[in-house]
């Protein structure tokens, strides 16, 4: 017990203190982040826009909102089994191909020029009436998004 006092007795409080915290903490700090697989932003920092694109394998694509879901579709083409975004007013999700879309908003949840989801067209034109935007259905959106990719 007194080599261990003399021990620590060389180090300053601080130093000890630096230590614990490293062991202790920094696997939260290293703790890997679910990336969007199209833009790489932090999936996470976005859950009022995420969205998925599921493939017929089963396999699971996050992204961070509907632009880098759109850009999923165009890519996977016939490939991807369904697709969900996030309703912004809700904050629940739903079928992406069923939902409406505000393009050009000035609110931007995730990235310009940006599409907000929404499950239904009555407050999808409601929060375009506010904030601006054209409300479109999915395969508007696509489309839109297909030919600004060009």
């Amino acid at each position: 017990m007194k080599t261990l006092k003399k021990k620590l007795r060389r180090y300053p409080a601080s130093w000890i203190l630096a230590w614990i915290v490293l062991v202790f903490f920094a696997p939260l700090c290293f703790a890997e982040v679910e990336r969007c697989i199209v833009c790489g932003m932090d999936v996470s920092k976005y859950p009022h826009t995420r969205y998925v694109v599921e493939t017929m394998e089963g396999k699971a694509y996050p992204t961070c909102g509907v632009q880098c879901g759109l850009t999923l579709h165009l890519r996977f083409k016939e490939q991807w089994k369904v697709a969900t975004a996030m309703d912004l007013l809700s904050n629940r999700s739903f079928d992406a191909t069923t939902g409406f879309y505000v393009y050009k908003s000035t609110v931007i949840k995730d990235m310009a020029p940006g599409f907000i989801s929404f499950r239904t067209r009555a407050n999808a034109e409601k929060f375009a009436a506010g904030f601006g935007g054209q409300v479109v259905a999915y395969q508007e959106a696509l489309e839109i998004w297909r030919l600004q990719m060009k």
